[in-house]
């Protein structure tokens, strides 16, 4: 596809542009400052703050100086994922983007169109002189992957827009209208460290699927931290195993699709344990042969570990581990189909003397999510382990009487000759936020297609893309 002779190769510019830029949450600086020499450039008002969130202000064009002001929101950092065998740096290295037919793709790692496509939409409009438009609010936050910071920290004072399109959604043709509220997890539980004097050896769990832990919950997908314990757990009945180290995830907001632990062996046990990893893989390969076709386990000798958790210790870890809360943990008896709270156990790492998890917990019901809270908190005082919330931000509640749905419906139908769908999301979008802050705002959020966001195999549809920015373009037009 010759993205020259598409309407929205201004967008796919401006993509390109900021795949230049490392943007993973909390290092916005160079794209907040890319954003300011862009609005400076164009005589564009613009503010940036400490947490790197950037507004920039647009007149309207002619004929629509009485209109609505209208914000168009993205938020600039990027869920960062590759696969352990690829070197990427995305503290330095630009997104090396691959153009396959209809589909946009990056080498090995996140393509960052999430929420790339936004800012990208939202520059194209900024930067045009042909496009008809209401007075513009383009409003670019920081830290959304991580925490919703960003939205968070926004000064909203001199903001006037009444109608706000997020276009922070991954299916072309469904109009969010709703989306869970969520918190993150921050878990140390405390542990000692012996001496130890067997083999060591790596033991992993690789190949998994991975996801979006709010919109791919539902999908039966294998979390290689939990699958990592549970096969621990099950070769220390019958070996005397040593845990070493244990790390698994990425992000808090990724299902995990590796894991790995250190761990230690008599020598004598190897042939056992190898004979009893094989047993499981086949096991758990008959049990995600749907959702993880590629699940795979792997043992390699590595230098021997000076040091191994006490065995009381280990065992607490691998109690937490099994015990602890993960994936969906109640569905709507409202809309069917929806998840209603969940909880992802995205990260685990060991330090010196604590090994750390890191969850993300999303509810449609603000009671649900501080159940799960709650649960987990009495669980970690139990066992000596402690838990900081951090993050929180609100659900976004479905508006019966909003009117740019109404005018998203009337113009998707015009283009396209048939109904949208609607949809209330279990993810976190900022539109929770902004409804609480700004609560005069009337939101919708959609977006192109997307596929497998926050994992190094996530894709975008130019041809999607292309429509989607037909459909914003028109709707602009028509909020005169």
């Amino acid at each position: 596809m010759e993205i020259s002779n598409l309407k929205s190769f201004r967008v796919f510019h401006f993509f390109e542009e900021i795949s230049k830029i490392p943007r993973p949450s909390f290092h916005e600086k160079a794209i907040s400052e890319y954003l300011v020499k862009f609005a400076k450039e164009r005589n564009l008002e613009v503010r940036v703050d400490d947490t790197f969130n950037v507004v920039i202000k647009k007149s309207a064009t002619s004929g629509y100086e009485n209109s609505k002001v209208v914000a168009i929101q993205g938020h600039t950092d990027m869920v960062c994922e590759k696969n352990k065998d690829v070197e990427h740096d995305f503290l330095k290295d630009p997104i090396k983007l691959i153009y396959d037919g209809d589909i946009l793709k990056a080498d090995k790692t996140t393509l960052g169109s999430d929420n790339g496509i936004a800012v990208a939409m939202a520059l194209a409009i900024l930067d045009s002189n042909d496009i008809p438009h209401p007075p513009i609010e383009a409003i670019f936050t920081a830290c959304e992957e991580s925490g919703m910071e960003g939205v968070n920290a926004l000064d909203v004072s001199d903001l006037k827009a009444n109608i706000f399109l997020n276009i922070d959604s991954d299916e072309e043709g469904i109009f969010t209208v709703g989306c869970a509220g969520g918190v993150k997890c921050d878990i140390e539980i405390p542990v000692n460290f012996e001496a130890n004097d067997k083999s060591s050896y790596c033991f992993g769990v690789y190949g998994l699927m991975g996801g979006h832990s709010g919109i791919d919950v539902n999908k039966g997908r294998a979390n290689s931290n939990k699958l990592l314990a549970r096969a621990l757990n099950i070769l220390s009945k019958d070996i005397d195993l040593s845990l070493n180290k244990i790390e698994g995830g990425a992000k808090d907001n990724a299902i995990p699709r590796e894991a790995e632990a250190i761990i230690s062996i008599n020598d004598k046990d190897l042939d056992l344990l190898q004979e009893k990893i094989k047993d499981l893989e086949k096991i758990y390969k008959i049990e995600y042969k749907n959702t993880d076709p590629n699940l795979h386990l792997k043992l390699e000798k590595v230098e021997n570990q000076q040091k191994a958790l006490c065995k009381d210790d280990f065992n607490k870890i691998l109690t937490s581990l099994i015990i602890l809360p993960n994936g969906v943990q109640t569905m709507s008896t409202e809309i069917e189909n929806l998840v209603e709270s969940s909880i992802n156990l995205g990260v685990i790492k060991t330090s010196e003397d604590k090994i750390e998890i890191v969850a993300s917990i999303r509810s449609a019901l603000s009671s649900k999510k501080e159940f799960i809270m709650e649960q987990v908190e009495l669980y970690l005082k139990s066992i000596g382990g402690s838990i900081i919330f951090r993050g929180s931000y609100p659900a976004w509640e479905y508006n019966a009487n909003s009117v740019i749905r109404d005018k998203c419906i009337k113009v998707y139908k015009e283009m396209y000759n048939k109904e949208p769908k609607l949809q209330i999301i279990h993810a976190g979008l900022e539109c929770g936020l902004f409804s609480q802050k700004m609560p005069h705002l009337d939101l919708v959020s959609f977006g192109p297609n997307l596929y497998d966001i926050h994992t190094p195999d996530e894709r975008a549809s130019i041809s999607s893309i292309d429509r989607t920015w037909q459909f914003l373009l028109n709707l602009l037009k028509d909020l005169k």
